[in-house]
């Protein structure tokens, strides 16, 4: 396992020293000869392809249990998989070995560093920064039990005693004490002094013991490099000189060769004992677990060196989530990083309403998205993902062919381009039920085309002829045959021509003809030019034409949301024309979720809208999005709502997200916008470490069985770790049922449609002025000639 550590990893020397005493339960106590030889603790020293230190641990395979409860008394820790870092490999590569071994004899000490310096600092340094270099630093453990922890003991004792203690005497008191019956020279005390003190530091200590093998290896295209990095990393082991020290094994000839782990013999049996985790220690190899103590944890914040493999800032760890594994009560998540390793988690359906995911693009918001898009859809919810940039949907479509699930796909995509062949029909007047669906009509365009110009209560001029032109048309149409119906495309010709707006006067309550009798004519032009210059964009473009130009839908979000459908939105990421299509969708759908009331709750199904780029349709027009997004959850919406910087969203919107939010993500953000995220989790973590999150990775709070989490790290995953390939061929016929669903037409009927639809509303409606039964029957009807005004 690569064990990565937070940035602030900072145990003591006391933590250090547990870990080592419960590795103690790594080795088998009954049969534990059989396994003897591959049976140690390997920690293992390399470098990644971009020059940084990865720190791994290795043990065998009954003891993976008992490694990751000892890693659990460290905080800051996660455990990943290896990702083959450690894997040997040589061919048509420079490759050089070293094994390292105790100088002199175990008990004599090696030197007793501190954590602070890190004496990992030195491998940081010295490990090849070159992406085709690979080193491997292996220091193997094998810990001795109690009872070989006193036999060992007394063995190095017996050695002290034989190198000149008098008989019978305890070692460490000879060497504290002088000879008898002659004068010892004061540096023979010294001497003796230091090493009693050594002796004592090696034995006296009840700490953990082990035995240990350290195998180098480097490689490299470059044989000089390979010998450098080599040299480079045995000079970092001279830290550890005292008494003792670790020398390369093997035998010099002086002036000729050096007769070590390279020569051609013993290459295989240096490469199989680093491949394998063989333990074949010297006969000099005993150490304490104070004298390893820099090798048993990986660097720590004392560490200074740049190239290290670290987590990010110390978080919490993760809540215990369920593992998803598909089901359709959860929604995917990510992996999560706990002391088990990486698992892949998921939150629940019925704990979820609003999602808010901040972050640099390209950083996984948007794969994120997907997953859980596609996982909800495919389980049989209906949704809508709205995608300016259309890359997302054409991720989307190749796993949305199966059966059952491509029937129910409808489309609007003004970018491809074959949209300029068919589009479906869309017609924000074509009005059935009750009159509050005209109402909610007229709304949801109003407030779309405040968000997409950027109307606040400075534009009331421009608002309430938007308004008084939408309800006019609404009129229209509750009087008109559906195939007759205005569209948006009538407004420029109700505010532009007089003789065709005499014609909709009857059709209008009092209130209105007042408007447009009195007050409409002593406005001036720039009040509908707004308007109608933006209608008339919208004209220019012959797929939007040909979407918004048609009396009769058949794209009806109401229909979509209570049959689960599943829309593929693509409006574009142009300017003013695109982002007024992609809020008549939002605008739509919500005022279309709020018309549910009456609904009983129980009818009310559930329908998931993802929207990237969410500030494309929180225009300043008063907050209609944050209104419309606290209400609409209770109607069966289900939003997760994208975007780069939650700073670009207003004040209100922002507000409604993190008041109402079940799930709040983020990726890498810039100082001032993790700061604003670090303040909604209460300053912790710090805004610094939202700053320095590695793409696809997130920290997020989540809210599980009503409780919500605090923050803590995600790794994102990819559509193809969730789902099985996608079948790209299968999209035609996806296409065909697309077709189908969306009631795509020619665009050349639809414009031919639109060419001739004013002439032929006028026609109508003076028609039924004739008509004996079109008077207006209503309480102060007025027949109204053009250009004059009632008495």
């Amino acid at each position: 396992m690569v064990v990565v550590p937070a940035d602030e990893f900072d145990p003591s020397l006391e933590a250090v020293l547990r870990f080592a005493s419960q590795l103690g339960r790594v080795r088998r106590r009954v049969r534990g000869w059989l396994d003897k030889r591959a049976s140690a603790v390997r920690v293992t020293l390399t470098n990644d392809r971009e020059g940084r230190l990865v720190y791994l641990v290795e043990a065998p395979g009954h003891a993976q249990d008992s490694v990751r409860a000892a890693l659990r008394g460290f905080a800051g820790l996660e455990l990943r998989e290896p990702d083959d870092l450690s894997d040997v490999g040589s061919a048509g590569r420079a490759v050089v070995r070293a094994e390292l071994v105790l100088a002199r004899p175990s008990a004599e000490p090696l030197r007793l560093l501190e954590l602070d310096p890190d004496p990992l600092q030195a491998f940081a340094t010295a490990v090849p920064r070159h992406p085709d270099d690979r080193a491997l630093v292996c220091v193997d453990l094998l810990p001795t039990t109690a009872a070989e922890g006193r036999r060992l003991r007394r063995r190095l004792l017996r050695s002290a005693r034989q190198r000149g203690a008098a008989g019978g005497m305890d070692a460490l008191e000879w060497l504290d004490r002088p000879q008898v019956g002659r004068r010892t020279p004061p540096s023979e005390l010294a001497e003796r002094r230091a090493e009693g003190r050594a002796l004592d530091a090696k034995l006296a200590d009840p700490g953990s013991m082990f035995r240990l093998q350290v195998l180098v290896r480097v490689e490299s295209p470059d044989p000089a490099r390979a010998k450098a990095g080599l040299r480079s990393l045995l000079g970092c082991f001279d830290q550890l000189a005292a008494r003792n020290w670790l020398r390369v094994s093997g035998l010099a000839l002086p002036g000729l060769a050096f007769l070590g782990p390279d020569l051609p013999g013993r290459r295989q049996w240096f490469d199989g004992r680093l491949r394998s985790g063989l333990f074949r220690p010297a006969r000099r190899s005993v150490v304490s677990a104070r004298e390893v103590a820099g090798f048993l944890k990986p660097p720590t914040v004392r560490c200074g060196a740049q190239n290290v493999l670290r987590a990010g800032a110390l978080v919490p760890p993760p809540p215990v989530l369920p593992e998803f594994g598909g089901q359709q009560e959860l929604i995917p998540l990510g992996l999560v990083t706990g002391h088990d390793g990486e698992r892949l988690v998921g939150v629940r359906l019925a704990d979820t309403f609003f999602a808010y995911v901040a972050g640099r693009s390209r950083y996984g918001k948007t794969e994120l998205a997907l997953c859980q898009f596609l996982h909800l859809v495919r389980s049989g919810h209906g949704g809508m993902f709205i995608d300016p940039h259309q890359d997302a949907v054409a991720r989307l479509k190749p796993y949305l062919t199966d059966d059952g699930v491509r029937q129910r796909v409808v489309e609007i995509d003004l970018a491809d381009p074959r949209a300029h062949d068919r589009q479906p029909a869309w017609n924000l007047f074509e009005l059935t039920g009750p009159p509050a669906t005209g109402e909610a009509r007229v709304e949801a365009l109003v407030d779309a085309i405040a968000s997409a110009l950027r109307w606040d209560e400075r534009n009331n001029r421009a608002l309430t002829v938007t308004t008084q032109a939408a309800q006019a048309l609404a009129a229209v149409a509750r009087t008109l045959p559906v195939e007759l119906a205005p569209t948006i495309f009538q407004l420029p010709t109700l505010l532009s021509d007089d003789e065709w707006r005499a014609a909709v006067l009857p059709l209008l309550p009092a209130a209105s003809r007042r408007f447009w009798l009195d007050r409409f004519p002593r406005l001036s032009d720039e009040a509908i030019t707004p308007v109608t210059n933006l209608i008339d964009r919208l004209r220019v473009s012959t797929p939007i034409t040909a979407l918004l130009g048609q009396s009769q839908s058949s794209y009806r979000i109401a229909d979509a949301m209570d049959r689960g459908l599943i829309v593929l939105a693509c409006p574009g990421s142009g300017g003013a024309r695109d982002r007024l299509v992609a809020n008549l969708l939002l605008f739509d759908l919500l005022h279309a979720a709020r018309a549910r009331a009456a609904l009983a709750p129980e009818r009310r199904r559930p329908f998931f809208v993802v929207l990237d780029e969410v500030q494309t349709y929180d225009g300043a027009a008063g907050g209609n999005l944050a209104g419309l997004l606290e209400q609409s959850a209770k109607f069966g919406v289900r939003a997760l709502l994208l975007n780069q910087n939650p700073e670009r969203l207003t004040a209100q919107t922002l507000n409604a997200i993190t008041t109402n939010r079940s799930h709040l993500l983020t990726t890498a953000l810039n100082a001032r916008a993790a700061a604003m995220v670090a303040k909604e989790w209460g300053g912790q973590p710090a805004p610094a470490a939202i700053t320095r999150l590695q793409r696809y990775h997130f920290l997020g709070q989540v809210t599980h069985h009503g409780q919500a989490s605090p923050p803590f790290r995600i790794r994102g995953v990819a559509l193809e770790q969730l789902f099985e390939e996608g079948r790209p061929g299968r999209l035609e016929a996806l296409e065909q049922e697309v077709d189908r669903t969306s009631g795509r037409r020619p665009t050349a009927d639809a414009l031919a449609h639109l060419e001739s639809l004013d002439e032929r509303i006028q026609r109508e409606l003076k028609r039924r002025r004739g008509h004996p039964d079109s008077e207006d029957t209503r309480p102060g009807g007025l027949a109204i000639s053009p250009g004059r005004r009632p008495s």
